[in-house]
Parts: structure tokens; C-alpha cells; sequence
């Protein structure tokens, strides 16, 4: 049976409304009530369109996740052969602009923050399917920069220090300090950082792998 396009209307209007509140909130300070006041509708329709709010909360994860990837996938759309250095630019423009979009494509960034300091159970295959191939897609453009003989806990602690750059302005809802701006950073501003962040990252992977190579820990 089809679906009348006023039904459309009310479970879009309350992906959005969801959207916005996951994201600022947070899931469990999230209340039905307030989803549904922010999208002018009522509890029945939660039931009706997505049998709860736990469902809502899962495809408001999964299609956030899916449009924020869409127009920043994270290796940028470069060819597989591209050098390392340059995957982890594009690795890094992708998770910079997803977690600062001041938009509807922020909305992902921000839930993946919600759910990284306060994790629920909610979604737990759905998150480990969206982030256990982002994990191993910037592991593997790090091991390629440490070399052969980097072990385990090198590249763990390379990848932690290149996603956490990113995670820390994530934490501030995508807002820089203010002794850098007052405002939203400008779309220039966000390139801007991506190339610091990248060099960064270059060159103290780099000085970890002249230490490898030296046979130092």
C-alpha cells in the first residue's frame, strides 16, 4: 500500500525534528515529547511511522550518517592509488566537514560525539557498521605512512592523535576557540584547518617513523 504523501511529510518532519535534538542532546536527554513539539506532531506518529523511539533514533543515526558520507566520503573520491599522504587529506576534510557543517550534514558528526562520550546500546551494530570501516580505512593510510615495521601500538597511537585534532573541535560543536573567531568558521577557515591538521599529522608521523626506523621506541 502506498504511502500518502501527508504521512511523508509527518515522518520526514520528525526525522528532521529528531535530527536536530539527537544531535544537540544527545540520546538518552532527548525526550519523544520534545521531538514531537519541534515537529509540530504527537507521540502516536513516533509509534506509528517508526514504533518508538529507539527505531527513530536508529534511522535518524542511519540517514544522517549515509548523506553526511555521500557528500564527504572519506577518501574524497581519489583513486585507490593515490599516495597515503594524500588519502589522509581527504580522510581529514571528510571528518572536519562532517562534525563542523553547520547544517543538516553536521548532524552526523555531532550524534557520533554524543554516542563516543555517552554510548548506548541502541544502535551498537548499526555504529559498529559505520565506524568500523572509517577505522580501518585511516589505519591502513597510517600504516602505510609508519612503514613495515611499525607495531600495534604505534599505529594506534598515530591514528589517535590525527582523529582527536578533529574530535576536539567536534566536542565544541564545531566552534574554534575564540581567540581564532567569534563566529562560525567560514567555509575558507574549515579548508584552512584542514591543511594545518594534515601537516601536522605528516610531519609527526613522519619524525614517528624516523624513529622506527632508527630501532628507537
Amino acid at each position: 500500500m502506498a504511502v500518502r504523501k501527508d504521512g511523508m511529510d509527518t515522518r520526514n518532519k520528525l526525522l528532521k525534528a529528531a535530527s536536530e535534538a539527537f544531535a544537540d542532546k544527545g540520546y538518552r536527554e532527548t525526550t519523544v515529547a520534545e521531538i514531537c513539539q519541534r515537529a509540530g506532531s504527537n507521540v502516536a506518529a513516533v509509534n506509528y511511522h517508526f514504533s518508538g523511539k529507539d527505531a527513530l533514533y536508529a534511522s535518524v543515526w542511519h540517514d544522517a550518517f549515509e548523506e553526511a558520507l555521500r557528500v564527504y566520503p572519506p577518501d574524497g573520491g581519489l583513486p585507490s592509488k593515490a599516495t597515503p599522504e594524500k588519502r589522509l587529506h581527504a580522510l581529514i576534510f571528510s571528518l572536519l566537514h562532517r562534525i563542523m557543517d553547520d547544517g543538516r550534514l553536521g548532524y552526523a558528526g555531532q550524534i557520533l560525539l554524543q554516542e563516543m562520550s555517552d554510548p548506548t546500546d541502541v544502535i551498537r551494530q548499526v555504529r559498529r557498521d559505520v565506524i568500523c570501516p572509517l577505522r580501518e580505512h585511516i589505519r591502513q593510510i597510517i600504516t602505510e605512512l609508519l612503514g613495515p615495521k611499525a607495531d600495534e601500538l604505534q599505529i594506534g597511537f598515530c591514528e589517535m592523535s590525527v582523529i582527536h585534532q578533529c574530535l576536539a573541535i567536534g566536542f565544541r560543536k564545531g566552534k574554534l576557540p575564540p581567540f581564532i573567531i567569534e563566529d562560525r568558521p567560514t567555509p575558507e577557515l574549515i579548508d584552512g584547518l584542514v591543511e594545518h591538521i594534515t601537516r601536522f599529522s605528516l610531519a609527526g608521523i613522519k619524525a614517528v617513523r624516523k624513529k622506527i626506523v632508527a630501532g628507537r621506541t
